[in-house]
């Protein structure tokens, strides 16, 4: 047995310990309740774009409380019949990317939304946070659950779907998500709120199992909280009480459709456990890919198989 063998083994073992609070269900109640019933105001523009085999559109939607979000939407012309689709969100720090980028989801003849995660690209985050203005998004809002800046991202995840579901061209039984990092933890989230989703891939999905991914992880996440609690450290109880609503181990068992978890070893973001702890408590069918000599974002070819096999576009 390899040692990258023997060190999977050993995390498949151990299950995250749940860390939600008595409110836990009621705050994500109330937030599923008002992302659902806020409307989409949605504006859809087409873009001239060179392939016959493919209409693109410019999509904007709002964003939860405030806001806007941007997203490219690409559908494919070959038939007029209902298609499966997949939302495609990207890491912390980055942006939607160009049109070409998705072409490969596009003409295997899936619908694909893209979107900018809020804050990210062009789509705006007009949150009020009464804190400071603290370097980065993941202290924003962090004294306060309802405040903080992952709640909207979570929301936006599940607002993404129902612009989808209310597109003629998709098939509402067959809707994939697919997110990197950042986007990931929105991508577990929204399968854990919206049965509708039919199959998942989180490319390693991240922050996850909060304060040991604060105190040990080298990402943008970690290194963005670990400065606020040095300079706040007496707020340190107040703020892992906050991040506890929004620590993916504390959903993962509502996660019941087909999953599929890339794992690349060699990816210093987001550590390789935290992956595998959302799949340890994920209850859904579910693959766990592993890459051992691949980083962050491995694991592309596999992605289409898992796709193509059970939206069967």
């Amino acid at each position: 047995m390899r040692l990258w063998e023997r060190q999977v083994d050993e995390w498949l073992a151990k299950k995250p310990e749940r860390t939600a609070t008595p409110d836990f269900e009621a705050f994500w109640d109330d937030t599923q309740s008002q992302a659902q019933s806020q409307p989409l105001n949605p504006e859809i523009i087409s873009v001239d774009y060179p392939s016959k085999k493919l209409s693109v559109y410019k999509v904007s939607f709002d964003a939860f409380d405030r806001g806007r979000i941007q997203a490219w939407l690409l559908v494919p012309t070959s038939t007029s019949e209902k298609r499966p689709a997949i939302i495609r969100w990207h890491d912390y720090l980055g942006f939607r990317g160009r049109v070409g980028t998705h072409l490969t989801w596009a003409l295997q003849g899936f619908v694909v939304l893209v979107p900018d995660i809020r804050g990210h690209g062009d789509s705006s985050d007009l949150t009020h946070y009464s804190w400071g203005n603290n370097k980065g998004y993941f202290p924003q809002g962090i004294q306060d659950p309802h405040e903080y800046y992952l709640r909207g991202c979570i929301a936006d995840g599940l607002r993404a779907v129902q612009l989808l579901n209310g597109r003629e061209e998709v098939d509402s039984d067959r809707i994939g998500v697919i997110g990197d990092g950042l986007g990931g933890l929105v991508t577990v989230w929204a399968a854990a709120f919206n049965s509708q989703i039919n199959t998942i891939a989180p490319v390693a999905p991240y922050p996850c199992d909060w304060e040991r991914h604060v105190l040990s992880a080298s990402s943008t996440a970690a290194s963005e909280v670990r400065t606020y609690l040095m300079r706040y450290p007496e707020q340190e109880e107040t703020v892992w009480k906050t991040l506890s609503y929004f620590d993916p181990i504390n959903i993962a068992d509502r996660v019941k459709c087909a999953s599929l978890f890339p794992l690349g070893l060699q990816g210093n973001t987001a550590p390789p456990q935290d992956s595998v702890g959302i799949y340890n408590l994920v209850e859904g069918e579910k693959e766990l890919k592993v890459l051992p000599y691949d980083g962050h974002g491995a694991g592309i070819e596999a992605l289409i198989c898992w796709m193509q096999a059970r939206l069967k576009p």
